[in-house]
């Protein structure tokens, strides 16, 4: 087994464990596999972006969620009016995706496929969702297949964490169960996301939560609206600037206009 083969064997096996529905049936090892989830607590601004994102742009068009795991942005991209098609390494995402696609009547197709080689023609989508996978990839890689399957009219949503953060970092360090080896040592940089340029003519971005991450211990409290708004506006200053805003959480950016 190549080195390669081995990286996408061992993404493939972590992400049929998390997906697993045995797994919820232990709460104890299931709460420590997603002890993370508390901090996507205060994901809202950014989901907002996506939302307004998909509500604009997959009205009759062809989507992708690429790497869709349980196939939640996919169904957003049906409901929005998108033909919407998931893809995932992960055969136990996929299954379960389309189990929940039939059982909620949704216009959406999931198949299992490698991220880096896509079985799919040339200018394909209108419009391809890309959550929170990039850093699990040989990027270049997935750069040019995303370029490659991308219509010239047609755009890249993608979101991802960010590593320049030395106290994000630091809880990574903390949390080598919460991801594999490969993605903990690949989450993006400033130079990762600029790479896009030699795929991609035209590259936009901004930047969600950094200080706003401090409401999420008081997530089960009367305090967490107020204090999480507070500390959005808060956000907004600071990740207006660079280069504080390298220093988010996450950081969206959007691909347009594929090389040739």
């Amino acid at each position: 087994m190549t080195i390669m083969e081995a990286r996408k064997t061992a993404e493939a096996e972590f992400h049929n464990k998390l997906r697993d529905h045995a797994l919820s049936q232990d709460p104890e090892r299931h709460a420590y596999l997603t002890s993370n989830k508390k901090w996507y607590s205060i994901g809202r601004k950014r989901d907002r972006f996506v939302e307004a994102y998909f509500r604009r742009y997959c009205n009759g068009a062809r989507t992708l969620d690429f790497a869709c795991g349980d196939g939640h942005n996919t169904f957003a991209m049906a409901q929005a009016g998108g033909d919407a098609t998931g893809i995932d390494i992960s055969d136990i995402s996929v299954a379960n995706a389309q189990k929940e696609a039939t059982r909620r009547g949704l216009r959406a197709n999931f198949t299992v496929m490698d991220c880096e080689n896509l079985d799919f023609p040339d200018k394909t989508f209108d419009l391809i969702y890309v959550g929170g996978v990039l850093h699990h990839l040989d990027l270049r890689r997935a750069y040019h297949e995303l370029a490659r399957v991308l219509k010239p009219s047609g755009s890249v949503l993608c979101v991802e964490a960010l590593a320049h953060n030395p106290v994000f970092q630091a809880y990574r360090k903390l949390t080598p169960h919460l991801r594999t080896e490969y993605e903990a040592q690949h989450i993006l940089r400033r130079r990762d996301v600029i790479a896009a340029k030699q795929y991609f003519r035209r590259v936009d971005w901004r930047f969600f939560h950094l200080v706003s991450l401090l409401a999420v211990p008081f997530k089960n409290t009367p305090l967490f609206n107020p204090m999480l708004s507070t500390l959005e506006t808060l956000d907004s200053a600071l990740l207006s600037v660079s280069p504080s805003c390298w220093w988010a959480w996450q950081v969206v950016f959007i691909l347009s206009l594929p090389q040739d």
